[in-house]
């Protein structure tokens, strides 16, 4: 309680001192920072101009490489446009030279090609005709082979009847005859003639009988096989009774 001011002034001096300090030392604090801004913006700033000035090189050296290459684009269309010109020239002579060409010889081989066209025509119509007749001959001779191959087939089959009718006809009248010689044999025998007179009848009437009548009139009717089976049968029957 003693000496109360004094006490008072020694806490705000010593606040006002603390206070200076702070002010200083904030001073001294923007101070720094201010500097580090300072040189922090130098910096950056010449880095962006050299960063600038490196975009700026490598802008002019892309717009000369670009120009270099419009430049050689423009040549080679330029070429290119002409040798489409030449090109299309050369197409429009050659299709120009081919119409007029084609005109000509539709003028004249068309005119001799109508001609040939035609008589090679009429040269097929009268094939045609020929080969219907020859179809129409060929025709009439397949039928009249076919006729023919009937025909012959039934002379044959008819041959075969008639000449098994001469053998059968020939077996029987050679039977008939040995019958009729027997019957007469023992009919002599009967009569009390001789042995020898018997077998010379038998040998020089029965056996030339037979073979001058049966035979004969076999090969006679079968060399004639073509007068037909019911007259050669009528022969053989008229032989047989005498």
């Amino acid at each position: 309680l003693r000496n109360p001011g004094k006490k008072e002034n020694f806490v705000i001096q010593e606040l006002k001192n603390h206070l200076h300090q702070v002010l200083k030392f904030s001073e001294s604090s923007l101070l720094r920072t201010k500097q580090e801004a300072e040189k922090q913006q130098k910096a950056d700033s010449r880095a962006s101009q050299a960063r600038l000035a490196k975009l700026q090189q490598e802008i002019l050296t892309l717009r000369s490489q670009y120009h270099n290459l419009v430049m050689e684009n423009r040549e080679a269309e330029q070429a290119l446009r002409k040798k489409k010109y030449k090109v299309e020239t050369e197409i429009e002579n050659w299709i120009q030279k081919y119409d007029s060409e084609m005109s000509e010889k539709q003028v004249f081989e068309y005119e001799d090609l109508d001609l040939i066209h035609k008589e090679e025509k009429l040269q097929l119509e009268e094939l045609k005709l020929r080969h219907a007749v020859l179809v129409e001959e060929f025709s009439q001779i397949l039928a009249e082979r076919e006729v023919n191959t009937k025909k012959r087939m039934e002379a044959e089959r008819e041959m075969l009847r008639m000449v098994r009718a001469a053998t059968l006809i020939q077996a029987v009248w050679k039977g008939y005859l040995v019958r009729s010689m027997l019957k007469s044999r023992r009919k002599k025998r009967g009569k009390g003639k001789g042995k020898g007179k018997g077998l010379s009848q038998i040998k020089g009437k029965g056996l030339g009988q037979v073979k001058g009548k049966g035979l004969g009139q076999v090969k006679g009717k079968g060399q004639g096989l073509g007068k037909g089976k019911e007259k050669g049968k009528g022969k053989e029957k008229g032989k047989g009774k005498k």
